[in-house]
């Protein structure tokens, strides 16, 4: 009996490390950059939990009864399956508090969101916070994987040489100092420390402050939308459909393109009012059913996907969708390109992976060009790899008038 239990100890502990083993190895193929035997030495924190004052309770307030507005107003994608429909499933414990309506309660929630089932999908949740927590291994994986999206982005922005395998040094930049590649990024494009409200969030730890992988995204894409809009990016309408907690609405809300409309679940919108409320300020976001502010803006709009039916006569300058279509029901995703063939006067700009993997639960991802073509009224005008996520493509559509 002794034996037996030894054994399974053993082929238990064995099954444990080939699978930490497999981790490692799928992160090190995510990386951009070649790295050498010695992995790079880098410094994480997880932020800590922080306490909500009386402005995240008024918030809070807000966005509760922007919740029970959009979640009253029928969808008629309520019963199409996805993989969101599964990631809401998972999200129970932020569920019952919105349905509980106790703004104390939600604001303690909200601080620290990247701790609880919230996050899933969306920035980090509960089962990866505590996976973090207990595994250095993983932990070290994420944190290298965010400081190559770091170097990714000094080289987009042109503030780093892109390193060439076939002459010169290869394989250093990796090893670069972050100070110094923070530094050279805000020289190019202004200050990029994202705001300090991500409690529970693992983040690469530099003297400009602490950036996670997500940041790092939300700061290339407002980069390449300003790019985009050029001269007349201060006026331009922005949309964007499947917004993640917000990031981008706020790098781009940063960079002085002020005039932003999200389109989102009711209960992600929640996450992203917070993370925009608490960012911009309370007086440059306005939730589902709120009077705009006074003289039409700067604002950030942030509304439910059912919205988009009262939106049928507004025109938008650029349409962004990012990790979110594949995810989507391909019924609500070819609705949304209807919409868009309707309200688009720019591009639509779409960054997404194309592989069509199949998901835990055996619902399959969609590939945006295949779905864009068979919809039709699309003209591709551009198409590059997105430089900061390897397996991801930016593509660029005009509406065919």
């Amino acid at each position: 009996m002794f034996l037996r239990r030894q054994a399974a100890t053993f082929v238990a502990s064995l099954t444990g490390l080939a699978r930490r083993l497999a981790g490692r190895g799928r992160y090190r193929d995510v990386l951009l950059h070649k790295r050498g035997l010695r992995a790079p030495s880098v410094r994480t924190r997880i932020v800590p939990d922080q306490l909500p004052g009386p402005v995240d309770v008024r918030i809070a307030g807000r966005l509760l009864a922007a919740y029970r507005s959009a979640r009253w107003v029928a969808s008629a994608a309520t019963d199409r399956n996805d993989l969101w429909t599964t990631i809401t499933a998972g999200q129970s414990g932020f569920i019952g508090l919105l349905e509980g309506g106790d703004p104390g309660d939600l604001a303690r929630y909200l601080c620290n969101l990247s701790r609880h089932d919230a996050g899933r999908g969306i920035v980090q949740g509960d089962r990866e916070y505590q996976l973090i927590v207990r595994d250095a291994s993983y932990r070290n994986a994420i944190g290298l994987m965010t400081k190559d999206k770091l170097v990714a982005l000094a080289e987009a922005v042109g503030a780093l040489p892109v390193e060439n395998p076939e002459q010169g040094v290869f394989g250093r930049s990796l090893y670069l100092d972050p100070d110094m590649l923070v530094a050279k990024i805000s020289e190019r494009i202004g200050d990029i420390a994202p705001p300090d409200i991500d409690g529970g969030l693992l983040k690469v730890m530099t003297a400009h402050g602490l950036f996670g992988e997500r940041d790092l995204n939300a700061i290339f894409t407002a980069f390449l939308i300003r790019r985009l809009l050029g001269v007349s990016s201060n006026s331009a309408d922005v949309c964007e459909i499947g917004a993640g907690t917000g990031r981008v609405a706020y790098w781009v809300f940063r960079n002085g393109i002020r005039n932003y409309t999200i389109f989102d679940l009711p209960h992600v919108n929640v996450v992203q009012g917070y993370y925009l409320l608490k960012g911009l300020g309370t007086e440059s976001v306005a939730l589902y059913d709120e009077l705009e502010p006074i003289g039409g803006g700067p604002f950030v709009k942030v509304l439910p996907s059912h919205a988009i039916r009262d939106e049928q006569t507004r025109q938008y300058d650029l349409i962004l969708n990012q990790d979110s279509f594949p995810e989507i029901h391909v019924a609500t995703v070819r609705e949304y390109l209807l919409w868009i063939r309707q309200v688009c006067r720019g591009s639509f700009m779409s960054i997404n992976h194309e592989t069509r993997p199949r998901s835990s639960h055996g619902l399959i991802q969609l590939n945006v060009p295949e779905i864009v073509e068979e919809v039709g009224g699309f003209q591709r005008v551009d198409r590059f790899p997105y430089w900061l996520r390897k397996g991801y493509v930016a593509e660029l559509y005009r509406v065919a008038r």
